[in-house]
């Protein structure tokens, strides 16, 4: 219970990062704040995530807070950034591959079909 209450907040605090990011930083003709939020997320988790490797006896309280919650609220690229660094560092590169590409053209494609199907429905 204890952790989901730690997810239940760090996320809370991480969409609202997200949402001032978006709020300071315009996006007319280029997504500026969506790619602000995702290379902070990035950077962030990076610097929890290695200081988590070196200090463990955190791990309990740190990683569902600000990696998982936190983190997760602010971007999720974040969560798939690290995936992809761990498989990587498993000289896991087919599999970071594959992955990078099922998230980037699967995500397309199910934003499409999610269109499609609601323009059905709806019309």
């Amino acid at each position: 219970m204890k952790e989901i209450l730690l997810v239940f907040l760090g996320g809370g605090l991480g969409s609202s990062f997200r949402w001032l990011i978006n709020r300071l930083i315009p996006s007319d003709s280029f997504p500026y704040s969506t790619i602000s939020v995702n290379l902070i997320g990035c950077f962030l988790i990076g610097i929890l995530a290695g200081y988590i490797l070196t200090h463990s006896q955190f791990k309990s309280d740190i990683y569902p807070l600000l990696i998982v919650g936190f983190c997760g609220g602010l971007t999720t690229f974040s969560a798939f950034a690290l995936d992809n660094y761990n498989l990587i560092k498993s000289n896991d590169f087919f599999n970071s591959i594959l992955y990078i590409t099922l998230s980037v053209a699967g995500c397309i494609i199910m934003i499409y079909a999610g269109l499609y199907i609601i323009q059905k429905i709806l019309n």
